[in-house]
């Protein structure tokens, strides 16, 4: 299927860009509560990737099989760095019951940056999870625990090596977009259900167990990791590619699949070694989705969560009216430029900053951990 013309657009120029963008549905925290520090003075500090560009959008839908199990589909999204080739790939890997376009701000961040993103997501994970029988009666919970079990897990997996191998040969063949494409330079990144595929791309698995796949990125970043109650933190120790983790105590999960919070520091905490974890005081779940610029106006289930008293699960609990502080969103895009810059593009700034800057210039809302 050809992919159609692109949509060109201008990415956030930078992060004081992304703030001001964001300052109408921003919310500061009290100014009587030290340290404070403005949004502006903060971003003026962070890390920044040397150039920016604005970028190309191709959108289409991919599909695959026909037999007793069905047609497989999956939404794919693509961002370009407008005249740029030979360019690193990042892909993006949405969270359960979001679109291919989910993660804007951090796809446009990178874009900006100059990466190409490749977002995908099966349509079997998309917002048509809330049309199912289970959303009509209320069963989130059982909804999450089919999307995060082993086998669809694995089957996220081997989706994106094809998707992977089908973007080279598109690539190869001189296909718009992908023309542009170095997929010798990979990184993958994924938020909540993304961040399940993307740990097990970068070789999750019980000791003594083989890769899920031959393939790894050279970088991972997980915005939200996923954690289960109860797991050994072994299997954390089995990752072999530079990972950086994105959490924080306000980080919990809307389905009320991951108990608690904490559990996501795990990943981090079993990790053996070249790994990174970005703690933010104040980040929300729907912060890390970089969705945030759209929840008032798209996301319309109420703000309650538990049982109503006939015993039924409610919908998806999220705060009625969720604070935001841009500071935390500028915070995560600089830290995962300056981390795909030092892996994918082997930047001595780039790593310098993250090893000797970046936790001072983090202090104000949170911190940087390095393993």
């Amino acid at each position: 299927m050809p992919m159609p013309a692109p949509t060109v657009r201008f990415a956030l120029p930078a992060l004081l860009g992304l703030a001001l963008a964001l300052g109408a549905c921003s919310s500061q925290p009290d100014k009587n509560e030290p340290p404070f520090i403005s949004t502006q003075t903060y971003l003026k500090s962070a890390y920044s990737a040397p150039a920016h560009f604005k970028f190309a959008s191709y959108d289409t839908r991919w599909a695959w099989g026909n037999d007793a199990a069905g047609k497989h589909e999956v939404d794919i999204s693509l961002l370009v760095p407008d005249g740029a080739k030979n360019v690193p790939v990042v892909i993006y890997l949405p969270g359960l019951g979001e679109s291919a376009s989910g993660g804007e701000l951090w796809r446009q961040t990178w874009a900006d940056a100059g990466y190409a993103v490749l977002s995908v997501q099966a349509t079997r994970d998309n917002a048509s999870i809330y049309n199912s029988s289970n959303a009509r009666d209320g069963a989130f919970r059982t909804i999450a625990a089919n999307a995060f079990a082993d086998a669809p897990a694995a089957n996220r997996v081997n989706d994106i090596v094809r998707v992977l191998s089908e973007a080279r040969r598109r690539g190869q063949a001189g296909e718009a977009g992908f023309a542009a494409l170095d997929t010798s330079k990979v990184a993958v990144a994924g938020f909540d259900l993304g961040a399940q595929t993307a740990a097990a791309l970068a070789g999750e698995r019980q000791p003594g167990q083989p890769r899920p796949v031959d393939w790894k990125p050279q970088a991972t970043i997980l915005l939200s990791p996923y954690v289960p109650g109860g797991v050994d933190d072994r299997r954390y120790s089995q990752i072999d590619t530079p990972l950086l983790a994105v959490t924080g105590p306000m980080d919990e999960d809307p389905f009320s699949w991951i108990a608690s919070a904490q559990q996501r520091f795990g990943l981090f905490r079993g990790l053996s070694h070249n790994g990174y974890q970005l703690t933010l005081n104040d980040a929300t779940h729907t912060v890390l989705s970089g969705n945030i610029a759209k929840v008032d106006k798209s996301d319309k289930r109420p703000p309650t969560a538990g049982d109503d008293p006939n015993g039924n699960e409610r919908r998806p609990s999220r705060p009625a009216n969720p604070g935001f502080d841009a500071r935390q969103a500028g915070s995560v895009a600089a830290v995962t430029i300056a981390f795909l810059d030092a892996q994918l593009k082997q930047s001595t700034t780039a790593q310098q900053w993250l090893d000797d800057k970046a936790q001072t210039w983090l202090a104000p809302v949170g911190g940087l951990q390095r393993k």
